[in-house]
């Protein structure tokens, strides 16, 4: 199986090896979708952690596997872009929305997060790197009551989510800004910072952090710690820079396949 998909991924990195993150993004023929479908099919292949562990180590793979996630990364971001235009043009955006595949997933994850963070009805979570469909955060809002401030440094990702917000008029409860991590600490205490996957780079975002949220602040993030997919988990979270600390893991249960990692800031005494 090994051979096999060092072999398919040696394919698709010839097919894809030129094309540019604006080719993905911004043709108007899907330039990745043959090879997504490929990828797709391999992350539901049972592989395990030894067979991916081999694969991550393999040095001929390294310009490989970083060509092909940055173009998965850049393939997830054009379909993201596609679904806030197809809910901020729908006559009846909630179900819209419902109609994502993943829409499921993330109400699971805002299970998890809410669960792992302790968070109560009215608590304020800020979640980093929010994209243009700012799902974890309407989840959690529209599940659990929380309300949501979503970061997001690029301006027209940060505009098609507001627009997304506005149509599920969601605005009273989720707010989104244009910027970074060196937003925060907001002026105004939240409960939780969620760093998103797309948030980097991460080491540079956790120092920040470490150095200017409070004392007790929780954050949370998102890894992949099992199957293929983990092949792909770009810019991944090192060790934790002093003082946070790990305090929690919950683990998925399909259909959700990331782990979410609970951080607090402890005192420095």
């Amino acid at each position: 199986m090994l051979k096999n998909i060092k072999a398919q991924l040696l394919a698709i990195f010839a097919e894809c090896r030129h094309i540019s993150d604006q080719q993905i993004i911004g043709d108007p023929q899907d330039m990745f979708y043959e090879q997504m479908e490929t990828l797709n099919r391999l992350a539901t292949l049972d592989v395990d952690d030894s067979q991916v562990d081999a694969l991550v180590a393999d040095n001929t793979l390294q310009p490989v596997i970083e060509k092909i996630a940055a173009l998965k990364q850049i393939h997830a971001l054009r379909l993201e872009r596609q679904r806030a235009g197809a809910i901020i043009d729908s006559g009846d955006p909630w179900e819209t929305l419902k109609g994502f595949v993943y829409y499921p997933n993330y109400l699971q994850l805002a299970e998890m997060e809410c669960r792992g963070a302790e968070l109560k009805a009215g608590d304020r979570v800020v979640f980093l790197g929010c994209g243009p469909v700012p799902l974890s955060l309407i989840s959690m809002v529209r599940g659990h009551a929380v309300t949501g401030v979503g970061i997001e440094r690029d301006p027209f990702n940060a505009d098609l989510s507001r627009k997304v917000i506005e149509r599920l008029q969601l605005g009273d409860s989720i707010n989104i800004l244009l910027g970074d991590h060196f937003m925060l600490p907001l002026s105004r205490p939240c409960n939780l910072v969620m760093v998103g996957a797309d948030a980097i780079p991460k080491d540079e975002i956790f120092k920040h952090l470490a150095r200017t949220l409070p004392e007790g602040m929780k954050l949370s993030y998102r890894i992949y710690e099992k199957g293929f997919r983990r092949l792909f988990d770009r810019d991944n979270v090192g060790g934790l820079p002093h003082p946070l600390k790990e305090y929690r893991r919950i683990r998925p249960e399909p259909p959700v396949n990331n782990t979410s990692v609970f951080v607090i800031k402890e005192g420095h005494g």
